[in-house]
């Protein structure tokens, strides 16, 4: 993909917060999916929430020398945004082995470098987490059965040494069950609204885990 070009001007995509991300119509996203790169665990498109992420993440002040790891990566706007914006170290996760082609497609177009690493959330170990920093997660909690397994990624993400935790949700139940049981867990936890209008008017909760 080095040849591809993004033209200025393009309506398929998307230029925000210093990162160039393409719509679902755009030509080099239409050639993945003739060559039958169709994620089959929702990494379809550039989900909303990320949006409110990468404000809270640039508001954090994240540094050069953090680890950061983005779980359900999808297509990978906030792997491609964390590694532009701050340079920082950037381990994209997803079970899905069809969303690479999308996040490689996008880490090219906007010359950055970020660690593919596909592995369900159930496999992300004590060990693996030990030298990151912040993990982060947009729309990632959509079906009851995850509210569980995100609670125990949690937990081992803590006990590992992971300073903070961030997921983003428009307000589906299962998000809204996983901070309550982080709540009497009696984490160190918080939901907070974020909004903005950038690329377009936009609401989601944060639900942040600090260590």
């Amino acid at each position: 993909m080095s040849g591809t070009v993004i033209r200025a001007g393009d309506p398929h995509t998307i230029r925000t917060r210093g990162i160039t991300l393409l719509r679902s119509g755009h030509k080099e996203i239409r050639r993945l999916k003739r060559a039958n790169h169709t994620p089959s665990i929702h990494g379809n498109k550039i989900w909303n929430s990320s949006y409110l992420i990468m404000d809270h993440l640039t508001k954090s002040k994240v540094t050069a020398d953090q680890h950061l790891m983005d779980i359900g990566c999808g297509w990978g706007p906030l792997s491609i945004f964390s590694a532009k914006r701050f340079g920082c170290q950037v381990t994209a996760v997803d079970a899905d082995p069809d969303v690479y082609p999308y996040l490689d497609l996008h880490a090219t177009i906007n010359k950055v470098q970020v660690t593919p690493l596909q592995t369900r959330f159930e496999k992300l170990t004590k060990a693996r987490l030990a030298n990151v920093d912040i993990v982060v997660g947009a729309d990632i909690c959509f079906w009851d059965e995850l509210t569980p397994v995100l609670y125990n990624l949690i937990r081992r993400s803590l006990r590992a040494g992971v300073k903070q935790i961030v997921i983003a949700d428009p307000g589906r139940s299962p998000f809204y069950a996983l901070a309550e049981k982080c709540e009497a867990g009696k984490l160190n936890s918080r939901v907070v609204e974020r909004r903005t209008q950038t690329p377009k008017p936009l609401c989601a909760d944060l639900l942040i885990i600090d260590n």
